[in-house]
C-alpha cells in the first residue's frame, strides 16, 4: 500500500506542473514577437550616451517577429517615437525600467 501512495503522489504533482507548463506556452505563442536573451540570461536593453553623456538613448535589440505590434506597444509605455533599425530599436530618453517591467509582465 505504501508503493502505491509512493507513485500516485509524483503522478498529481507533474500534471499540475504540467497544466502550468501548457498554460504558460500558450500565452508565450499568442504574442507575435520574440525577444532573444543575451549570453548572461538578461533582456537585451541597454543605455546608450552620446554627446558626452548629455543624451541617453534606450536600446532594445534581438527582436524577431512582428515588429510593428511591439513598436506600438513600446510607444504607448514610453509617450515616445520608437526608430527602428536592424534587428534594434532606439527610443529618446532613459525608459530602460519601462521596458524590462513590460517584458517581464508579459512574459519574457
Amino acid at each position: 500500500m505504501n508503493i502505491l501512495k509512493f507513485i500516485y503522489m509524483p503522478r498529481f504533482h507533474f500534471s499540475i506542473y504540467n497544466e502550468y507548463l501548457n498554460a504558460y506556452r500558450k500565452k508565450i505563442n499568442k504574442i507575435p514577437f520574440y525577444i532573444r536573451r543575451t549570453a548572461s540570461d538578461n533582456l537585451p536593453i541597454f543605455l546608450k550616451y552620446k554627446n558626452n553623456k548629455n543624451l541617453v538613448v534606450t536600446v532594445i535589440r534581438k527582436i524577431k517577429g512582428n515588429k510593428e505590434i511591439l513598436k506600438r506597444e513600446i510607444e504607448s509605455i514610453c509617450n515616445t517615437n520608437v526608430i527602428e533599425k536592424t534587428d534594434c530599436f532606439l527610443i529618446k530618453g532613459n525608459h530602460k525600467k519601462k521596458v524590462k517591467d513590460y517584458f517581464k509582465y508579459i512574459g519574457y
